[in-house]
């Protein structure tokens, strides 16, 4: 029966999709943030979400402005999507030259040339998607994320399908991180969004605008088991462009192999701190293009002492074992 319901919700999500892209993107567009926009007035619980985050990040804010980026967050999903249905149709307007691969070019290349592969730290700003696939349409550079498959299997592999063809692979929570770490030996760039809450004993907690945040390790512990530079890349809109907020290098120190386990723990978490900052800073350049309806700070430290609590298991589960 399962299976069943699967084919017919595969059948009904490919017949809309082929509806929407029989639609101008621009029209699209403005369709969808329209649609972002009745969702902001109708369902209550994201809305209170939303609200909360801000609150907690911009505690100062004022009540209109907070509505102002309320509403936006809400758009921002009809805007994305109205740009991965059309995709072909924009990586084809922007061309070969298009500014912003360029300068991805430029920063990551020389990185690259060190032969360690490629670390990006990311977080879910602006179409992040639309980023990843026009960088790896462009430069055909290997790039792979971590994903969390789909409840659907026929939507999870069409939404698989359409990062291949980009060379933007994707790997099961569940495969090991020594595939990770391969990807990065032969060159590959691994993106990791650093912005998700993590589940009780699954991260350690960091300051995210003032208020711990449990964070997952796994950024610190691949830069530091291959040496590898990770480059913050941020997606963000531009005008009627999705474009690359690149930040400076942060360098991964050299002779973590041979550190003991507690000096590790201590570098993994001094590296996390840095991650998160850089994410604080997008943020707080860019506060509208943000996924506020994520519950961000949801896990508790279960006292304040909690927030300087030791190193534990990273995601994936396997990940422990395949850094040491």
């Amino acid at each position: 029966m399962r299976a069943f319901a699967d084919v017919v919700v595969y059948g009904c999500f490919r017949l809309l999709w082929a509806v929407l892209h029989a639609v101008p993107s621009s029209v699209l567009r403005r369709s969808l943030e329209a649609v972002g926009h009745v969702a902001w007035l109708v369902d209550r619980r994201h809305r209170d979400i939303v609200a909360g985050n801000l609150r907690t990040a911009f505690p100062d804010l004022r009540d209109r402005e907070r509505v102002r980026i309320e509403r936006q967050a809400f758009a921002n999903w009809g805007r994305i999507v109205a740009e991965l249905v059309h995709f072909e149709r924009v990586a084809a307007r922007r061309g070969a030259g298009d500014p912003t691969i360029a300068a991805l070019a430029a920063a990551s290349e020389p990185l690259l040339a060190r032969g360690r592969g490629l670390l990006v730290l990311t977080a879910h700003t602006g179409n992040f998607e639309l980023l990843a696939r026009l960088w790896g349409r462009a430069t055909g550079v290997e790039i792979a994320v971590f994903h969390r498959a789909m409840h659907n299997r026929r939507i999870d592999e069409f939404v698989r399908r359409a990062r291949g063809a980009c060379s933007f692979r994707v790997l099961d929570r569940g495969v090991t991180v020594r595939e990770a770490l391969r990807i990065l030996d032969r060159g590959g760039v691994f993106v990791v969004p650093l912005d998700q809450n993590q589940l009780p004993g699954r991260g350690i907690f960091v300051d995210l605008f003032g208020r711990p945040a449990c964070t997952s390790t796994l950024l610190a512990r691949l830069a530091l088991a291959s040496g590898a530079p990770v480059l913050p890349v941020f997606a963000v809109w531009q005008g009627g462009d999705t474009i690359a907020e690149i930040g400076a290098t942060i360098e991964t120190p050299s002779g973590a192999p041979t550190l003991r386990a507690g000096e590790k723990e201590s570098m993994t978490r001094a590296l996390t701190e840095r991650y998160t900052r850089e994410i604080e800073r997008a943020v707080r350049a860019y506060p509208s293009q943000w996924n506020w309806a994520h519950r961000r700070w949801k896990t508790r430290p279960t006292a304040e002492g909690a927030a300087q609590s030791p190193v534990v298991r990273a995601e994936p589960c396997a990940a422990a074992d395949a850094l040491r």
